[in-house]
């Protein structure tokens, strides 16, 4: 032991000889965390709270999902060429009446149904669509941090 304490100041005196040291300093603490984590495995898992955050985070995704279609189903149409005042000329959605319906577009057909809800049928606003994001991502958050405990063993191992 005393010829330890002899090497010291050896030790903090070269420099190469102090990186090789603290090199191997680190790699005993990584080498004692490891077998810390060996000896001492991870507890379980409390399945409870990870289904329930599961259910928590797939309904909030659902809501966002609900909340934000009608918005992207508004922008799909619009680009599409069904506008509030009618097919907007030389569009698709006018190319597909002139091929399909020419004038007389029945009641009820998809072209109907897509032309009404361009027309108001869809009723956006901002804060659904802020709702819907915010829902969107609250749900998300929760399935990745369900899934960053699960992939990490030692989250609950200090």
């Amino acid at each position: 032991m005393t010829e330890a304490m002899n090497l010291g100041p050896v030790i903090t005196a070269n420099d190469a000889v102090l990186a090789a040291y603290n090199a191997f300093e680190a790699e005993l603490v990584a080498f004692i965390g490891q077998v810390h984590l060996i000896n001492n495995p991870p507890p379980p898992q409390n399945n409870h709270n990870r289904m329930l955050a599961m259910a928590a985070g797939g309904a909030l995704l659902t809501v966002g999902v609900v909340a934000i279609g009608p918005p992207i189903a508004l922008g799909v149409l619009n680009v599409v060429g069904f506008s509030s005042a009618g097919p907007v000329a030389g569009s698709l959605a006018a190319a597909i009446q002139s091929a399909v319906y020419g004038g007389a577009v029945t009641s009820g057909s998809l072209f109907a149904l897509c032309q009404s809800a361009a027309m108001g049928g869809i009723v956006v606003g901002g804060a659904q669509v802020a709702a819907g994001i915010t829902a969107l991502g609250a749900g998300a958050g929760l399935f990745g941090a369900v899934r960053a405990n699960q992939n990490n063993p030692n989250a609950n191992n200090p």
